[in-house]
């Protein structure tokens, strides 16, 4: 699994070029076609450094949905706003690469993106405005964040900038799709008087709706809108303008050649461990699907390098998802759970579901395959977890419970797990059960854990449905595509709700509910149980009749 993706793709769908990789340094020989787009997709990070061509700047992208597409201008709009080099020719070198973390949150200016376009809206930084003088390129708002800065004239390249015409009902914005924190804003007005006049007044507006006026001058120097402290938010909204009329009074050209907003994106912080509490059988019938959602999903168990830990007061499981990429991440205690270290009064089960890893338990090293689980008893204080090939990284996924005594640390290869048919073709429910932790396998005190595979063809899991009020379960969906779903069904047999799952998400079943689910597709679940009881057959039966 790469982290990203390159494609040159034609106007008939042909891909011409591609590259994958971590870091792409390329060369394309051959010359563009009008119709040509480059397709980057994003594995594992949403912030790209990207240059498709040497006459751009190098800009940061953030990009949410995980992709660039970046059609190769042409024609007059080629001609007006880009390097007479660019594009141009039979040797073209591109380069892609995910950022640090340090060089995305730096202090810089995160206005910058020479592969800004034209209302395409998707990718940021991205500028947009109101109105655009005859929608000629040569004024289009991406001039004003490509970090050319040449006021000295007006017409095509490199004298480019945003124009709105002979009008003041004008906005001007910089979208950044994210909260970000500003501290300045540098503003180059087009200097090429008296050809131009100039701005003496605009609002700098926020996300939240409030403003700082800035009052220009009709220089070519960058101009400071320097601000009291730093401000959150999502975008910077350039309005109220007010031009240096001419002496009779009327209006004049003037426009932006660029504009710099200095500040960082903010890191998105995964909470250390969240704690949700036991949920009531007679409350949750009047849940809407948002609080449903809220007390019992799951969700971006597998970010890079960092853990993520939820822990339910159903009978005290912690669910935790790990992928460490570059990092070699450690299991530690927090203050919820009042210990010297994690499995200080807890066992842990794990299973990769990612590529190969390591997992270091008191120095001894276990090498962890794809689909190897392990059982880790109470008592062992250091725990490390880290990939091999960061291409290609482990995914972690572990639940732990408390235990009451310590038994032995096993690896359990998918090899090694008890396999247990299950279900018929006829039912839409043939499967393997692989019992990794259980009482047929090994010894623990009360976690059982498992991986359920589904043949092709077959979509339910567990139907004819049950509860078993000794333990509560929680399944994690996993080998699903991405426009694939469950439908997880859960509630009291009379009382029945649903919560629509997507890959590597995880749901909380209470013992007082059903837990059944059907896919659009076959797909896989590992299931962790804790509670009284380990017995595989111990389990209340509800005929599928009863259901409502």
């Amino acid at each position: 699994m790469d982290i990203l993706s390159l494609k040159l793709i034609r106007s008939n769908g042909d891909v011409k070029f591609k590259a994958y990789g971590l870091e792409i340094d390329e060369h394309f020989h051959g010359e563009y076609e009008e119709g040509d787009k480059f397709r980057i997709d994003l594995v594992d990070t949403e912030f790209i450094k990207v240059q498709l061509d040497p006459t751009l700047a190098e800009s940061f992208m953030y990009l949410p949905d995980g992709y660039l597409e970046f059609a190769v201008p042409f024609g007059y709009e080629r001609k007006s706003c880009y390097h007479p080099d660019a594009f141009g020719g039979d040797d073209h070198r591109i380069r892609v690469s995910e950022p640090s973390e340090a060089e995305i949150y730096a202090e810089r200016n995160i206005a910058l993106n020479s592969h800004d376009r034209h209302l395409m809206p998707k990718f940021f930084p991205h500028a947009h405005a109101n109105f655009v003088t005859r929608e000629d390129p040569c004024f289009f708002e991406r001039n004003a964040v490509d970090g050319v800065i040449d006021n000295s004239n007006h017409g095509q390249f490199p004298w480019h900038s945003w124009g709105g015409g002979l009008r003041e009902d004008l906005e001007f914005e910089v979208r950044f799709g994210a909260d970000v924190s500003v501290s300045r804003v540098v503003l180059f007005l087009r200097a090429d008087f008296p050809h131009d006049t100039y701005w003496k007044e605009m609002d700098v507006e926020f996300s939240d709706g409030t403003s700082v006026k800035a009052n220009l001058k009709g220089v070519a120097e960058g101009q400071v809108v320097e601000l009291d402290e730093p401000k959150i938010t999502s975008s910077i909204k350039l309005t109220g303008f007010k031009q240096q009329r001419l002496e009779d009074g009327s209006l004049s050209f003037a426009a932006l050649t660029q504009i710099e907003v200095y500040g960082n994106y903010i890191k998105k912080e995964i909470e250390g461990m969240e704690v949700r509490d036991a949920a009531n059988a007679k409350d949750v019938k009047y849940y809407t699907t948002d609080r449903l959602r809220e007390e019992f999903h799951i969700a971006n168990l597998f970010t890079k390098d960092n853990i993520r830990m939820v822990y339910s007061h159903i009978d005290r499981i912690i669910v935790i998802g790990m992928k460490p990429v570059f990092a070699e991440l450690r299991l530690e205690a927090g203050k919820e759970l009042a210990a010297d270290y994690f499995l200080q009064r807890r066992e842990l089960g794990c299973i990769n579901i990612g590529g190969k890893g390591i997992i270091t338990i008191d120095g001894v090293v276990y090498e962890m395959n794809p689909r190897d689980g392990i059982y880790v008893g109470m008592g062992h204080k250091e725990l490390s977890f880290k990939s091999v090939d960061p291409e290609n990284p482990a995914k972690f996924y572990m639940t732990s419970c408390p235990a009451h005594t310590s038994y032995p640390t096993v690896k359990i290869d998918i090899t090694k797990a008890r396999k247990v048919p299950c279900g018929s073709v006829e039912d839409c429910n043939k499967r393997v059960i692989n019992q990794y932790i259980h009482p047929e396998v090994m010894k623990s005190c009360q976690l059982a854990m498992g991986l359920t595979e589904l043949e092709v063809g077959s979509n339910w899991n567990t139907m004819p449905c049950h509860t078993h009020d000794r333990r509560m379960e929680v399944y994690l969906y996993l080998d699903m595509g991405p426009n694939d779903a469950v439908f997880h069904m859960m509630g009291e047999a009379k009382e029945t709700r649903h919560i629509v799952m997507h890959n590597e998400e995880a749901v909380i079943s209470p013992s007082w509910s059903i837990h059944s689910g059907v896919g659009t597709k076959n797909y896989s679940f590992i299931w962790a149980m804790c509670g009284e009881n380990q017995e595989f057959t111990d389990m209340d039966h509800i005929e599928t009749k009863e259901l409502r």
